[in-house]
């Protein structure tokens, strides 16, 4: 079976992508790459432009030397005497010719004008000048003898009408040298000056940079004037003709012609053959054919290997879901047990309602609420997580045996709950008789308070359902025995100290004597007993009066690592099931709370304490540590160093620390607006309030307020 008409693979389908991905690129680089050619041509072409330009604009400086020279020595007064000796003797050897030599021999030593020689030519007289003297015009063309330019050209040459001819560049003597005759002959003048300048000097110097260039002089007429190579070939027709513009150029079998006018209508021509650009351009060519090359082949080599790495972790990862489905198939209980969790608690999720119970079927909620016993109470300890475990066996199996269409999980780690569908209210409550007889056997490590729901018809009051049975569990009695809660008894909600209840507890626990602490609060601990309150009140009692014996020990300064002798006996108190177990844990307390208070009161200052209880109760007050000072006749300066000394904080710091504490109580206990409560402890600037509130809290009093109300 071929590779294509297989069934396609993973692999398969990630290589052809990556091929196709390797294909695009390359055309696009392929296309990048005839773009870069044409570009670079172009370059090539405009770089040989500007140095032609250089170029033809040196010879046009060279050629506009030596005609300024030609005019200076032909208006030269050396000249135009011994032209006039040369009109008026008709004997030659009397002419003085020294004077028009040596102009003519200084004019042909400067290095700059590159001439060879000059000659003066006369109409009349068989009479010529040169550097070497005067002589026979014959006699002095001797040196110069060229085909191109015999003596009786020059002589035609007095019948023209141009004062500047550039002649067309020829070879003078033997041997030959390639020499541009330059002359100058006014139209009435008899005599005519000709300038030899030396075109390969010329030419060297001019091309010193770019030896190897073929140019091409051409006249205003088009005639050839000089070329700087033999090996140049002859102009095509239309190059010589003028049809290359300015900024243009022309091909013609196989060279590239560029053309650029100077002075007087000439024109320089530069000829580059395209073996050169060629040359250039395949060098590029072979050099990005190898990187495209080297390119595509590492390409292909990180396709293949990359389609490898991916296809491996891809085909886990197929194997893995079909893993994971598997094992959701396999925990879908647990899965039944997070969708009661949300449900009950309306948490809000994505999952549609799950299949055991349906939306319009009616269901009964049941509660197991645990209250460990604390350890002190205890011969043998076990951990919460043990107990939970041991009564959670006894539960689920029960439940199951009598209601298999019920479910029974854990909320929490002191609470399980079963969902029961149906009706069968009598049902379920025999059931859970049987269940309190197999509990009470064994009530050495907690207690079980079960609460039944009322029978509820729509799976949305699940949540409703849920919070009511907790409100009931926390309505049991204080017994030492399971409980089955089933109604509900609205007057065992609440429990708070009256006024002077708070001012009795107050003095008793500033007095540092546990006694008259005992006195003062197991009455009232014996008669929740006698009333058969409910456990919520017994915890609402033991909290207000731990809160106040923390809020004396705070009067005091007590420091943290001190009070913090009283949190094992806190959470003892959390964990009592029974009265007997209130009074002993409570007696205890107490006796800690008094030892700290007396210790206190032993090494007690009465400045500080003075301070301090102005602070504690006219915190309301505009107070000033001035106001302190006069009362105490101390310095305001003395009274802040020693309050800081004593207590480790300043006065305001103290003041801030009570107006903040009463402020937290008035959020959570008043609907009081924040103003009117800022006001009431002190601040009379609702900024100064909120400030110094999140400052010492760490929340705004609006964000205080929501997050103890919610909870």
């Amino acid at each position: 079976m071929s590779f294509f008409t297989r069934q396609p693979s993973l692999f398969r389908t990630i290589l052809t992508s990556f091929l196709i991905l390797i294909l695009i690129f390359s055309c696009f680089n392929l296309l990048i790459f005839g773009l870069l050619k044409s570009h670079l041509r172009s370059e090539m072409i405009e770089q040989n432009r500007l140095t032609l330009q250089k170029v033809a604009d040196r010879y046009q400086m060279q050629l506009n030397r030596v005609k300024e020279a030609l005019y200076k020595e032909f208006t030269d007064k050396d000249v135009i005497t011994f032209n006039n000796q040369v009109s008026l003797s008709k004997d030659t050897d009397t002419l003085n010719s020294r004077p028009v030599v040596q102009d003519i021999q200084g004019l042909t030593s400067d290095s700059e004008l590159y001439l060879d020689t000059m000659f003066l030519l006369f109409r009349t007289t068989d009479l010529a000048v040169n550097k070497m003297g005067s002589g026979p015009a014959a006699a002095l063309f001797t040196d110069y003898a060229s085909a191109a330019y015999p003596l009786s050209y020059w002589q035609a040459q007095f019948d023209r009408r141009e004062n500047f001819v550039l002649h067309a560049a020829a070879s003078f003597g033997s041997p030959g040298k390639t020499l541009i005759p330059y002359s100058i002959k006014p139209a009435l003048s008899d005599n005519m000056l000709i300038a030899m300048v030396d075109a390969d000097r010329l030419r060297d110097a001019i091309l010193r940079d770019h030896p190897g260039m073929q140019l091409t002089l051409l006249g205003a007429d088009s005639s050839l004037l000089y070329r700087t190579s033999s090996d140049t070939g002859e102009l095509p027709k239309q190059v010589q003709a003028g049809k290359i513009a300015q900024n243009d150029y022309l091909f013609v079998n196989g060279v590239y012609y560029l053309s650029y006018g100077i002075e007087d209508g000439m024109r320089v021509i530069l000829a580059v053959s395209s073996p050169d650009l060629a040359a250039k351009l395949l060098r590029l060519d072979n050099l990005m054919m190898i990187l495209l090359s080297v390119s595509i082949l590492i390409a292909l080599l990180a396709a293949i290997s990359f389609s490898k790495r991916i296809n491996k972790p891809v085909r886990e990862l197929l194997k893995e879901k079909t893993e994971i489905q598997q094992t959701l198939q396999d925990q879908q209980s647990l899965l039944t047990n997070y969708h009661y969790i949300t449900r009950l608690k309306n948490i809000s999720h994505d999952a549609p309602d799950w299949p055991p119970i349906s939306a319009e079927e009616t269901f009964t909620v049941v509660l197991y609420e645990l209250r460990f016993r604390s350890a002190a109470f205890v011969q043998t300890p076990v951990s919460h997580d043990q107990t939970s475990l041991l009564i959670g066996d006894q539960i689920k199996p029960l439940m199951e045996a009598h209601f298999p269409a019920s479910h029974t999980f854990q909320m929490e780690h002191h609470q399980f709950l079963t969902v029961f569908p149906g009706g069968e209210r009598e049902r379920i409550l025999a059931t859970l008789e049987t269940l309190k007889a197999a509990l009470d056997r064994d009530l050495r490590f907690g207690l079980v308070t079960i609460a039944v729901s009322s029978a509820f018809e729509h799976s949305v009051q699940f949540g409703h359902a849920y919070r009511q049975v907790k409100d009931m569990a926390q309505q049991a009695r204080l017994a030492e025995e399971t409980q089955i809660v089933t109604d509900f008894r609205p007057h065992l909600t609440a429990y708070t100290l009256t006024l002077a209840q708070e001012k009795d507890l107050t003095t008793a626990l500033m007095s540092g004597k546990e006694q008259d602490m005992l006195d003062i609060f197991l009455p009232w601990l014996e008669e929740l007993a006698r009333y058969e309150a409910s456990i919520d009140m017994f915890n609402q009692l033991t909290q207000a009066v731990t809160a106040k014996a923390q809020k004396v020990l705070e009067h005091y300064k007590i420091q943290p690592d001190i009070a913090w002798q009283l949190k094992p006996l806190t959470l003892q108190l959390d964990e009592c099931c029974t009265v007997a177990e209130y009074r002993q844990s409570f007696a205890s307390y107490f006796t800690v709370v008094a030892s700290i208070v007396r210790e206190k009161k032993d090494t007690s200052d009465p400045v500080i304490d003075h301070v301090l209880s102005v602070v504690q109760e006219r915190y309301a007050d505009d107070l000033s540590l001035d106001t302190l000072a006069d009362q105490l006749n101390l310095s305001t300066s003395y009274l802040s160093t020693y309050i800081k000394e004593k207590t480790g904080v300043n006065f305001m710091e103290h003041l801030h620390d009570r107006r903040v504490r009463n402020a937290q109580e008035l959020l959570q206990n008043t609907d009081l607006n924040i103003q009117e409560i800022g006001v009431q402890v002190g601040y009379r600037n609702i900024s100064s309030f909120n400030r110094m509130f999140k400052n010492r809290t760490g929340t705004s009093p609006g964000e205080y307020r929501r997050m103890h109300r919610t909870s």
